[in-house]
């Protein structure tokens, strides 16, 4: 069998298209995943891969940010790059209300 290699759009990684991985159909086109973690993340906003809005909001993030491997969370730098151990995008990390701390109008 011969092998296709395409982009899964999450990551970035290569990704043979005739072996046995997550696939997504979207209005008509199928997309190929390294992972079913890049596959769920896609079927959450399909348009959000296929736009390269992802991009854009790594490119937007101050530059003081901390990028993480959705992979490798150990992983961590300043700005964006790749994961040394899998080759993925970093994704900034959001912080949420929780990390924020206690709310000081409440103590």
């Amino acid at each position: 069998m011969n092998s296709q290699v395409v982009i899964d759009l999450v990551c970035g990684m290569t990704v043979d298209a005739t072996a046995d991985k997550p696939t997504y159909e979207h209005l008509g086109e199928v997309y190929h995943f390294c992972s079913q973690g890049c596959h769920d993340k896609f079927a959450v906003d399909p348009e959000h891969y296929i736009t390269g809005e992802y991009k854009r909001v790594a490119e937007k993030a101050p530059a003081a940010t901390i990028f993480t491997c959705p992979m490798h969370p150990e992983i961590k730098q300043e700005g964006p790059g790749n994961c040394p151990i899998c080759g993925m995008a970093l994704e900034p990390i959001r912080v949420s209300r929780d990390d924020e701390g206690p709310n000081p109008e409440l103590i």
